[in-house]
Formats: C-alpha cells, sequence, structure tokens
C-alpha cells in the first residue's frame, strides 16, 4: 500500500495501493529482488508526479511503511522549500497528485508506448494528445509531462513493464480511496518504457523451437513460450498462423512451434530495450498427453 501524505496545520491524507495479482503473488513465489525493484519504482513515480506539477521546491519524501502479499506501502511527505513557499502557502493538494498518476498511465496505453502524433495546448492547462491511430484523448498537462519524462519512463518499465513480464505476475492495479484509478495487464506491459526517439542497436532473426506455454487470441497480444531455457513473452507477428488461430486450429500447451524469431534491441532516452517476436512459423508439432488449451481469454 502506499499512502500519500500531507502536513500542514490541518493534516489530510490519502492513499494510494499498488497491487499485483497472479499464481506468484498468491503462492508467495514472488521474487523478493523483483518486489524490492517494483516498491522503489513506484514511489519514484509518484514523487515524479508531484514535482511535475509543484516543481522541485517542493520536497517528497518517501519511505516504505509495509510490504504483503503483493501490495507495497509507503509513506509520501510533502514539504515545500525554498521560493515556493512563497508561492504556495499551502502544500500540495494529494488529489492532484493522484490524478496526474492516473493519467499518466492511461496515456502511456492510449498511445501504445510510442510518441504523440500531435499535442494541442488549451487555455485550462490541458491538453489533447493525438495517437498514431487517431484517436484523441484530453488530459492535464503535467500528465503528459510525467509521461514524457525518461525518468517516470524508467520507473513505470520497471514496476509495470517488467513486472507484468514475470512469469507468474499477470495484473496489477491501482487504486485511491478504495476507487480503482489505473489498471495494466501482461498484454499492456510492452507499452510502459520511456517514450522517445528509439533507435536499433541490434537486430537478428533465427529459426528455433518454442514451447507453448500460454496462448493469446487477441490481435496484439503476445505468447508466453518456453525456449529451453527461460520462459519468455513473444509478440506474434504471423498473420497466416494467427487466422489458423482464429479458425480453430487445436493447440495444446507443450506444443512446438518450429518458427523464425526476430530479437531486437533498442535504445530510447539512453535506455537499452529488448523486442523478442515470432515472425513466421514454418511448423506446428502437437503433443497427444495433454488436454486442448482453453481457448479463452487465459485471464
Amino acid at each position: 500500500m502506499m499512502q500519500v501524505k500531507e502536513r500542514h496545520d490541518e493534516a489530510r491524507g490519502m492513499s494510494i495501493l499498488l497491487r499485483y495479482q497472479g499464481p506468484a503473488v498468491e503462492d508467495g513465489t514472488m521474487n523478493v529482488y523483483d518486489a524490492a525493484a517494483n516498491m522503489t519504482a513506484f514511489s519514484d513515480f509518484v514523487v515524479a508526479a508531484a514535482h511535475q506539477i509543484y516543481g522541485e521546491d517542493v520536497h517528497v519524501k518517501a519511505e516504505v511503511t509495509a510490504f504483503r502479499h503483493g501490495s507495497f506501502g509507503t509513506d509520501l511527505l510533502f514539504e515545500v522549500v525554498g521560493a515556493a513557499a512563497a508561492i504556495l502557502p499551502m502544500l500540495p493538494d494529494v488529489a492532484n497528485v493522484a490524478t496526474t498518476v492516473k493519467e499518466s498511465l492511461e496515456l502511456y496505453r492510449f498511445l501504445k508506448g510510442e510518441e504523440p502524433q500531435k499535442v494541442e495546448h488549451r487555455e485550462d492547462n490541458s491538453v489533447n494528445v493525438t495517437n498514431n491511430s487517431g484517436n484523441i484523448i484530453v488530459i492535464n498537462r503535467p500528465s503528459l509531462q510525467l509521461t514524457l519524462n525518461p525518468k517516470a519512463g524508467k520507473a513505470a518499465a520497471q514496476f509495470i513493464g517488467e513486472a507484468l513480464s514475470k512469469a507468474g505476475v499477470d495484473s496489477m492495479d491501482i487504486t485511491s480511496d478504495g476507487v480503482k484509478i489505473a489498471q495494466a495487464t501482461t498484454n499492456d506491459a510492452q507499452y510502459y518504457h520511456p517514450i522517445g526517439d528509439e533507435d536499433t542497436v541490434t537486430e537478428s532473426v533465427t529459426r528455433m523451437g518454442l514451447v507453448i506455454e500460454m496462448l493469446s487470441f487477441k490481435d496484439g497480444n503476445k505468447w508466453r513460450m518456453w525456449n529451453g531455457a527461460e520462459s519468455l513473452m513473444y509478440a506474434m507477428e504471423d498473420e497466416d498462423f494467427s487466422g489458423r488461430v482464429n479458425r480453430g486450429e487445436a493447440f495444446r500447451k507443450g506444443d512446438i512451434l518450429i518458427c523464425d524469431v526476430r530479437v531486437k534491441q533498442t535504445r530510447a532516452n539512453g535506455a537499452l530495450k529488448l523486442h523478442r517476436s515470432i515472425v513466421k512459423v514454418h511448423d506446428h508439432k502437437g503433443v497427444t498427453h495433454q488436454p486442448p488449451l482453453n481457448l479463452d481469454d487465459p485471464q
């Protein structure tokens, strides 16, 4: 649980809870080092949201207070220092911080991890943001600035992107005063990373066999596959193969796909990222000792 509190004459507070769901959370096998990194990144993201709204003269101190069963607790304490004390006689409104976090995380998904096609500033401190599909969303200006902040993007890449790419962690949600303000699943993980110019560092295509662990039947979803050494998510880009799946071709957990796999390493804002995708399926080798996989959403 993350609690965000203000300090002034009439103490007020609110709470923001970050929670993960999935088998690794339920059975307590979530890696402790991953959990610590996620907790720190989440705190960093909320601190960045406060600074985006009120500037660096607002001192924000994050103190971890609790960790239990996939939930993270942090007290966030605000203090106005320096020249800002004359401008902000009252301490920051924590509700604005929660709204900025909410809108920023929605914007990552709306943009699908890409730069905006167009941004139009409005007189009321809001902005019209157009994505590369031509859709428009209206958000507050600090929410856009937070999304485009490289440090905030790095934090989001950790507590959402990396966290939801781990086996056994299926989804996360954030609630404020009991109301859900943000959520993401493994299908969204790829969108949470620093947004900016992305350069290709290396790219290669290799033919290999992959064992099916989890299927995705929605456009844009990734498949969890075992490559003989580790379980990873792969984007399915073979449209012909996806068509066979949609027409009801039988699959079982443990089936092997012989396919061309592209591994692409990119760099954006100084950070490296690895993209794995199946570009062509050449053969599907079935197994006979397991029942067919449920064709519904694995969630």
